[in-house]
């Protein structure tokens, strides 16, 4: 399997929202998100970057008694290709890293990050003394803190700053401010447009740089 951007960026997604688990014989990839504000991003965003990556048509299904979209599937070739990249098999948190070959190479890693935080991460505005949120906050929430570091390092690296501490029983990834927001819309975006909305409705329109042309 080549290594590429695309690949890169569905390992982000998985290692955000998805996961791999393999019992009699199936060998399932699942990934999950919110029913309304992730739908287009997965049915967009996810379908073509399995299709491009693996040529695989892949379907979002509902749960009708939660808020809640599911992509479900069993396929031993893909689930063998996410496994031999770096995804654990299994209950993730305690085996979750960046894998080496996205580490090794900037292109890959920005798109590591985004497909990590389209999925697990979420942009906050906080009031900082004010009566309403203005101060702009990437966040990624994770069991890992190893794992977070090891995000964060790729994100000092290219010239952000932030932080990683303690949050109740995980731990937050937190990339503060508008010179840090500003950076992330121009060197990684977002794919996925619940992201893009939040943005607006706090700081009026702007032009954000998708990545994966669609």
């Amino acid at each position: 399997m080549e290594m590429t951007k695309e690949l890169a960026e569905l390992t982000g997604i998985m290692c955000g929202d998805g996961c791999l688990s393999s019992k009699s014989q199936k060998y399932v990839v699942y990934i999950s998100g919110h029913k309304y504000l992730d739908f287009d991003y997965h049915n967009k965003c996810t379908r073509a970057l399995f299709l491009r990556v693996f040529g695989k048509n892949i379907k979002i299904n509902h749960r009708s008694d939660e808020n809640t979209l599911f992509i479900r599937f069993s396929d031993e070739k893909v689930f063998n290709v996410l496994n031999s990249v770096g995804l654990p098999i299994g209950k993730k948190y305690d085996n979750l890293k960046v894998p080496t070959w996205i580490n090794k190479n900037p292109d890959f890693a920005v798109s590591f990050v985004r497909g990590l935080t389209d999925t697990d991460g979420c942009v906050v505005f906080s009031k900082q003394h004010r009566s309403i949120g203005y101060y702009p906050r990437i966040e990624i929430a994770s069991k890992s803190i190893s794992f977070l570091e090891e995000v964060f390092s790729i994100l000092v690296s290219n010239g952000f700053y932030g932080s990683v501490s303690k949050k109740g029983p995980h731990y937050r990834l937190e990339i503060p401010g508008f010179k840090n927001l500003d950076r992330w819309l121009k060197l990684i975006g977002f794919n996925n447009p619940k992201h893009i909305r939040k943005i607006e409705a706090h700081m009026g329109p702007i032009t954000p740089l998708v990545r994966l042309e669609l």
